[in-house]
């Protein structure tokens, strides 16, 4: 009796490797997301820095619209959806990601506001558009690899 809970324990454990070696193989990232995350993103940077009311509400429903879009797209492509703040120490790389993120908002937002020039939101954009897609792959990476070596 000992001997089949011990083989029922080590066939489940095995089955719980497998499934998640399988999901760490199917979440393999579209080649568009992580380009069209930091275009959202990097919109998002610009419009809250320089933009006025008008702007800031029409791109935070673009956003929220897009990013759903994202997600959607992610799940119907690999089964899975996985969120950035809540995927173990992969989502160490989320958060650097937000932190870069607030500090280029701030930065422009201060050279907007205090000193009446806009380039720096423009170049706060570019930096949120490499930064997601420079994060978001080291992310991937992390997560399968997290996956893999779980079990």
């Amino acid at each position: 009796m000992e001997n089949q809970t011990h083989e029922d324990a080590a066939a489940a454990l095995a089955a719980v490797s497998a499934a998640q070696s399988d999901a760490a193989a199917r979440l393999v990232t579209p080649w568009w997301y992580h380009p069209a995350l930091g275009l959202l993103a990097a919109v998002f940077v610009v419009a809250y820095t320089i933009g006025g009311t008008v702007i800031m509400v029409g791109v935070a429903v673009v956003y929220v619209l897009g990013i759903g879009i994202l997600m959607g797209a992610y799940k119907e492509k690999t089964g899975l959806w996985i969120n950035g703040l809540k995927a173990g120490k992969a989502s160490w790389w989320t958060v650097p990601l937000v932190l870069l993120m607030i500090i280029c908002m701030i930065g422009a937002y201060y050279f907007h506001a205090e000193k009446g020039i806009d380039w720096p939101a423009w170049v706060a954009g570019a930096i949120v558009f490499v930064a997601v897609n420079v994060f978001g792959r080291l992310f991937d990476g992390a997560l399968r690899t997290q996956l893999r070596t779980a079990a």
